[in-house]
């Protein structure tokens, strides 16, 4: 068992026949951002509850899948706790949807909606078995018949969940796009600054709009602030340096001011209120792994 304050994060991807299941669990904050597959549609699904989780700028709950319609794009906040994104060929819903007597409502290409998940508790139980067997053997299952069965499984329920709420999904409206579209050249603009110096003035003149639709974007998209966002982005980057470079003595500090952080106590503070841990505690663990990988 590990201690409560231990900084958890896992990700596992398992290849299904016509599917892709990728699930994760975080003991801490996450962003990510990018686009869904193209010729799928994504569910993404909540594992456990998560107060402030958001998908586009709406709240996730437990028991409601965010569906993805081709190449959407797709800004998220999760953590800590397990969630999962389940992606599906279109032609293999709308076939099985045929053969089962039922109608769906797939979003289109770069739209997303929300659906009711028929079988909760069987979905649920279908991602831990596959966890379970990742973790243990590499495979999504313990034979090609199980991973044939569960794959059948998870597009059924996919497809009568589509079915059921055919009549009341919500399409993202194009004011909303339009803060997706706010959202990533702020983004863009930031990380090629490397966080540093960047005021609201610039983000309004990248994305070619008022503060207060700026402002509004990132709220509708993450829930939080412009600056509160990007404060973030930037610790997860001195994170990333921090783990990935070999370790020196005076890492924490140059990795801190390579991306805008040049008060080095407020810098520590913000960074363990993220992570779960110091700068230090991080780059501990990078020193102990090329310590045991060079006696190896």
């Amino acid at each position: 068992m590990l201690p409560a304050d231990t900084v958890r994060a896992e990700l596992i991807s398992a290849p299904l026949p016509g599917v892709i299941l990728t699930m994760g669990d975080v003991s801490f904050s996450v962003v990510t951002r990018g686009k869904s597959l193209p010729d799928r549609i994504a569910l993404a699904i909540l594992h456990t509850d998560m107060p402030s989780a958001t998908m586009n700028g709406e709240r996730i709950r437990s028991g409601v899948a965010h569906v993805f319609g081709s190449s959407a794009d797709v800004v998220a906040t999760a953590g800590p706790g397990q969630f999962a994104t389940i992606s599906f060929d279109t032609a293999e819903l709308e076939r099985t949807a045929l053969k089962l007597g039922l109608r769906i409502a797939l979003p289109g290409p770069g739209e997303s909606s929300t659906v009711r998940i028929v079988d909760e508790p069987r979905l649920m139980e279908l991602l831990e078995i596959v966890a379970a067997s990742v973790r243990k053997t590499g495979r999504s299952a313990a034979t090609d018949a199980d991973v044939r069965c569960i794959s059948r499984s998870l597009v059924h329920i996919a497809v009568r969940s589509l079915a059921r709420d055919a009549g009341c999904a919500s399409v993202t409206t194009r004011a909303h796009n339009n803060s997706v579209r706010i959202v990533r050249a702020c983004e863009q603009y930031a990380a090629e600054m490397s966080y540093q110096n960047v005021t609201l003035a610039d983000l309004c003149r990248v994305a070619d709009s008022s503060e207060r639709r700026v402002r509004r974007a990132f709220y509708e998209c993450y829930n939080m602030s412009p600056t509160a966002f990007l404060r973030i982005a930037a610790l997860n980057e001195v994170r990333h340096l921090l783990l990935e470079n070999h370790p020196a003595r005076d890492a924490v500090s140059r990795s801190a001011s390579e991306f805008g952080f040049w008060h080095l106590s407020r810098f520590a503070g913000q960074y363990r209120a993220l992570f779960g841990e110091t700068p230090s505690m991080t780059l501990a663990h990078e020193t102990q792994n090329t310590v045991e990988g060079a006696g190896a």
